[in-house]
């Protein structure tokens, strides 16, 4: 027993490790952006040997690739939470589009790194940002698109620009909450997160869902 406690640990602190540099490269990419964040610093926040990026990841683009996947499947978990509610009550498509749209704002303002990454490295000309594109906002979009088809079948003057309308919801969400200080700098009332969230659902769901 003691030779099989003594083998888990480094598999604990293996684990350990890869988490604080996924938490800690998640931040720095957030703030300073990819190329402008040495490994070093991510080693440091972590805590860990700047050895153990390459042990667990390979590389600097991997650490990255790895954080992406991470948020992937945090946000894909938040909307299948939600989808499984909404399959537990009558059938309302609408209602479900809503309920994803209130997760997804819900999940950004709980991790608002997220929102900025997404948007550093979106609007930059290169391959991450096709990755990023293939293996998160795509995704995400066709899930959105799929659920705002179903919502507006009864509405058939809401189809236009409707996958447009989509990309807009998901994107203005997360730029609104990646400048949320700036914004309630500007716009009084909405300091304290409650009166944020409210203030993004009013202009970007209720909106979106009106119908005629």
């Amino acid at each position: 027993m003691a030779r099989r406690q003594g083998a888990g640990r480094p598999r604990d602190d293996a684990r350990q490790g890869r988490k604080a540099l996924e938490t800690s490269a998640m931040l720095r990419f957030a703030r300073q952006g990819y190329e402008a964040t040495p490994l070093r610093e991510i080693a440091a926040d972590a805590g860990v040997d700047v050895a153990l990026v390459s042990y667990h990841f390979g590389s600097k683009l991997g650490l990255w690739k790895a954080i992406v996947a991470s948020a992937a499947a945090d946000l894909h978990d938040v909307l299948g939470a939600a989808a499984a509610r909404d399959k537990a009550g009558a059938a309302d498509p609408r209602a479900d589009l809503r309920n994803a749209m209130a997760a997804y704002v819900a999940h950004l303002l709980a991790h608002p790194e997220v929102p900025r990454l997404i948007l550093r490295d979106t609007t930059t000309d290169t391959d991450r940002a096709e990755w990023l594109l293939r293996e998160l906002s795509g995704p995400l979009h066709q899930l959105f698109y799929d659920l705002a088809q179903a919502a507006v079948a009864e509405c058939p003057g809401e189809q236009a620009y409707l996958q447009f309308r989509v990309a807009n919801f998901i994107y203005s969400a997360a730029s609104a909450v990646a400048r949320r200080e700036r914004l309630a700098t500007l716009v009084t009332g909405v300091g304290d997160e409650r009166a944020f969230a409210e203030a993004l659902e009013t202009t970007l769901i209720d909106a979106a869902l009106r119908c005629g």
